[in-house]
């Protein structure tokens, strides 16, 4: 008789797999669910034996995601946003939920502002309200749950979860892309250089060897949006996380003239406070932010 794979497969099996797939870590996804990491293993393997298929790769100090862990994990991230999208509506009265979130300008124009049609698709009786900023603020002065903010993730007291992948590489006007063919034709461009961002063009221009262009005219801002912006007008070239370039009209005008790019310490985090319990409204959000972020990567 065919083995029936839905009967008896349990929810906290497919919770566990979706933490340690979203973090490519059993050690974080044993912190976040808190649970010991034997028992997350332990429960990893109950749905890899329960499934017959092998979900991840593992290594003396990483897991990867198998063909088959890397196509479930959308299709179950998407279920259990549908599933909480769904008791939400059922048993929590969010018809005029507000989620006030701080929100870094860059990423709130750049990566939340072309999404957030999705969102408001699934969840209409969600709205959010962003407030501009960017420098990270404290949370005891403010009303906001939730904050989107740049740096090192190392926020005493907070849970902060990374966004994009922490690789920054050249994006200028497409009109600006065709004249540059190679590093050195950067020479008399002016770099736009974020105040703030760890490994910036100095970092860049040292990977490829061309220390001598370090002198050439700079022109300095505190938002990658600000520089993205003017590198969008044909007003010089800028470093830019490439998950931000995907969506948006501003994305659309952008071009990564070298493939090149380089590893930083500076990253956008989702962050809240470790000893506060969530509304429901921004737990809702909280999540669909992660599992889209996670998809995106994986596609």
């Amino acid at each position: 008789m065919e083995k029936i794979l839905t009967r008896n497969i349990q929810l906290n099996w497919l919770r566990t797999f979706e933490a340690a797939g979203r973090h490519l870590s059993f050690t974080l996804a044993a912190q976040e669910l808190n649970m010991s990491q034997s028992a997350v293993s332990q429960q990893i393997q109950l749905l890899e034996h329960h499934l017959d298929q092998q979900l991840f790769v593992r290594a003396k100090r990483s897991i990867q995601l198998t063909d088959a862990g890397r196509a479930f994990l959308p299709l179950l991230q998407d279920t259990l946003n549908q599933l909480n999208a769904g008791a939400a509506q059922i048993f929590t009265p969010l018809n005029e939920a507000v989620v006030e979130v701080n929100v870094n300008t860059a990423f709130g124009v750049l990566w939340l502002a072309p999404r957030l049609q999705h969102f408001n698709a699934i969840y209409p009786q969600i709205s959010i309200r962003q407030l501009g900023t960017n420098w990270a603020t404290d949370f005891d002065i403010s009303t906001a749950e939730l904050e989107i903010r740049y740096g090192s993730g190392n926020w005493p007291g907070y849970e902060a979860h990374p966004l994009v992948t922490p690789t920054l590489r050249p994006y200028c006007s497409a009109a600006n892309a065709k004249r540059i063919r190679q590093p050195e034709d950067l020479k008399g461009m002016p770099l736009l250089d974020v105040i703030g961002t760890p490994q910036g063009w100095d970092g860049w221009l040292t990977k490829m060897n061309l220390q001598s262009l370090s002198d050439q005219p700079r022109q300095y801002m505190d938002s990658h949006a600000t520089a993205v912006t003017m590198a969008a007008n044909g007003f010089g070239v800028c470093l830019m996380y490439d998950e931000l370039m995907q969506d948006g009209v501003l994305a659309e005008q952008l071009a990564a003239p070298f493939t090149e790019s380089i590893k930083t310490e500076g990253n956008y985090y989702l962050c809240y406070q470790g000893d506060q319990s969530l509304s429901a409204a921004s737990r809702i959000f909280k999540d669909w932010l992660l599992s889209d972020i996670t998809m995106e990567r994986i596609r």
